[in-house]
């Protein structure tokens, strides 16, 4: 029986549906060190299907177009170095919402949101 998934993918990956595909990607990989694991162009030349892999972790992606209009997502992701990758964020040109500190849980968590209304935290486990 073949597999029901590619291996190394998780069951379920985020979808996103942006305006400016190619600068997503481009983000994704100048921050988190995104892999590109498969792309699909449409025959304008504009990216039908992109995935990613972040970690241990894959996202999908796609252009908008008039029958997919953009979507916005809010995702947690662990990283080794939630300020460091905070501060990389806003050098990308994310927006800052909350810079990283350490609540009521192991964790330090920090806020920013992409170009295209994606809110991100990220967090790194300190115990």
């Amino acid at each position: 029986m073949a597999p029901f998934k590619p291996t190394g993918y998780n069951s379920l990956s985020p979808y996103f549906v942006v305006e400016n595909a190619p600068r997503f990607v481009q983000l994704m990989k100048d921050l988190f060190d995104a892999e590109e694991l498969r792309i699909y162009e449409r025959p304008d030349g504009t990216l039908m299907h992109v995935e990613l892999r972040l970690d241990d972790s894959v996202i999908m992606l796609s252009e908008a177009t008039s029958s997919y209009p953009a979507n916005e997502f809010l995702l947690h992701l662990y990283v080794k170095d939630a300020l460091a990758t905070y501060k990389k964020a806003l050098e990308l040109g994310c927006q800052g919402i909350q810079e990283p500190i350490k609540k009521d849980d192991p964790d330090i968590r920090g806020m920013f949101k992409d170009f295209n209304g994606n809110v991100w935290t990220v967090g790194t486990q300190t115990e």
